[in-house]
């Protein structure tokens, strides 16, 4: 049975210890909740228990290598992030994230983070799946509004199985012709080399009707 990954997202408001989130330590990426410590060092209170208003969703439900996969933080504006990929029971992150604006990658955690203290709004993402299968792909987040006001555990509804031969396409029915792709190509130049056999077999016969005059 595959085992099932988990995209873990992270969010952190925006505080004296990690205003750019490159430095946060390893034992964050581990526990996926930010620092309940008094202030100035950390939030000085645990997740909110109430529904949250952010939403994570992923695009599609399924991967592949080499193609990224896109995933959104929406809702309300907020301050840090932090999202990470692992396997159910194993803390290892795996695949790799793009870096655009408002991000930066923190190598202790192999993770996409906030780069700066600046406000957030509905972010895309682009995630890297790994080369090989790693099952199934789930996203889970951690958002924080601000320093005092974060939510835990909010996941998205579907979750990305593995492909390892890309996009699915639909068979062509017997005796039809595309025009476009690679298959095109191909007839293409099948077409060519049919016509170029009959000119020469064409012009074969009238050389052959001369030499017999």
């Amino acid at each position: 049975m595959h085992r099932i990954l988990i995209a873990v997202v992270a969010c952190f408001a925006v505080c004296q210890a990690y205003p750019n989130g490159t430095l946060i330590p390893v034992q964050v990426c581990v526990t996926m909740t930010p620092n309940a410590a008094a202030p100035p060092g950390g939030h000085g209170t645990g997740p909110q228990s109430s529904a949250s208003p952010y939403t994570v969703t992923a695009e599609g439900n399924m991967y592949w290598p080499g193609q990224y996969v896109k995933v959104w933080i929406t809702g309300p504006t907020f301050k840090g992030f932090m999202i990470q990929a692992r396997a159910t029971g194993n803390t290892d992150s795996i695949g790799t994230w793009m870096v655009a604006a408002d991000t930066a990658v923190n190598t202790n955690c192999r993770a996409l983070v906030h780069n700066s203290n600046a406000t957030k709004e509905n972010l895309t993402l682009m995630w890297m799946p790994p080369s090989t299968d790693g099952g199934t792909v789930n996203f889970i987040a951690t958002v924080v509004q601000n320093r005092t006001l974060f939510w835990t555990g909010i996941e998205t509804t579907q979750m990305l199985t593995y492909n390892a031969t890309g996009p699915v396409t639909t068979p062509m029915a017997a005796g039809t012709m595309t025009t476009t792709g690679s298959t095109s190509g191909g007839n293409v130049w099948l077409l060519s080399r049919m016509l170029v056999l009959a000119m020469l077999m064409k012009f074969g016969m009238k050389l052959a009707g001369l030499l017999v005059k």
